[in-house]
């Protein structure tokens, strides 16, 4: 497979993963049949409180791998992909077969996380 199917795959995938966690988001809590009245443990509206920032900040995360995913598609219509968006050399190829939105070889991911991480 071509990593222009790969990427079109992965990106129905991720997009089908939001749908569901908003499905999920959008669904009231009263509506699962929990009771929600003052009696209810604080324990149990903390766990409710707890998995929905959970599930937020994996949609976020999903929608994140999604745009990546469209950047690399991007970059195939204006044929730079495999091409490091930082230094210009090529990707290795085991690397976008690893990973086929790589934006940037394995160099300069390495120095982008480290710089991320001292933020």
């Amino acid at each position: 497979m071509d990593a222009r199917s790969r990427l079109e795959v992965e990106r129905s995938g991720l997009l089908a993963t939001i749908a569901r966690e908003e499905t999920e988001l959008a669904t009231p809590l009263d509506d699962k049949g929990e009771d929600l009245t003052a009696s209810q443990h604080p324990a149990d509206v903390a766990s409710d409180l707890s998995y929905r920032e959970f599930a937020v900040l994996t949609e976020l995360t999903l929608r994140e791998a999604v745009a990546q995913v469209d950047d690399a598609l991007a970059r195939i219509a204006h044929g730079t992909y495999g091409i490091c968006v930082e230094c210009g050399r090529a990707i290795d190829a085991e690397r976008l077969a690893a990973r086929p939105q790589a934006a940037r070889c394995i160099d300069c991911q390495r120095r982008e996380e480290r710089s991320a991480s001292a933020k």
